[in-house]
């Protein structure tokens, strides 16, 4: 009977072990991403930080375009007269935010997470140095496809 009980509670404490070294796991990768950057702890975390930058990318857009179709309508009521490579740059200017406009109304909201995470990896990997700059390339790359 000692012994059984001696095995049971090996295997209680085994088991014990194993699900605190998960428990400790999972709120270390849940943390993960709460990160900040160094030296600045009162700003959000990388994750808030890039959430908000997509979800304000819809509003800036807007914005841009208003103010883009507020200039084009000074122009043609003759308050405010552009020149005529003005005036064709803010109108292709205007289309390309409408198609940059409707592609964000298009996205699947699968996608948009996805390149969320990306992102935030990204941050995650500028933050522990794996980038290097490339004089050649004159850019950031990873130190991986650096030596390849």
């Amino acid at each position: 009977m000692t012994m059984s009980l001696r095995k049971i509670a090996t295997i209680a404490a085994a088991a014990a072990a194993v699900l605190s070294q998960a428990v400790a796991q999972e709120e270390q990768e849940r943390n993960f991403h709460k990160r900040h950057i160094p030296h600045r702890p009162d700003r959000p975390s990388i994750r808030e930080q890039v959430t908000q930058k997509h979800a304000n990318r819809r509003h800036h857009l807007q914005r841009h375009l208003s103010q883009l179709q507020s200039t084009i309508s000074e122009h043609t009521s003759g308050r405010n007269l552009l020149s005529d490579e003005d005036y064709d740059r803010h109108l292709k200017f205007v289309q390309g935010l409408h198609r940059k406009l409707a592609a964000l109304e298009d996205k699947d909201p699968r996608i948009a997470q996805l390149e969320i995470e990306e992102e935030i990896e990204l941050h995650e990997k500028m933050l522990e140095g794996e980038f290097l700059w490339d004089m050649e390339r004159g850019e950031l790359v990873l130190k991986d496809d650096l030596q390849q």
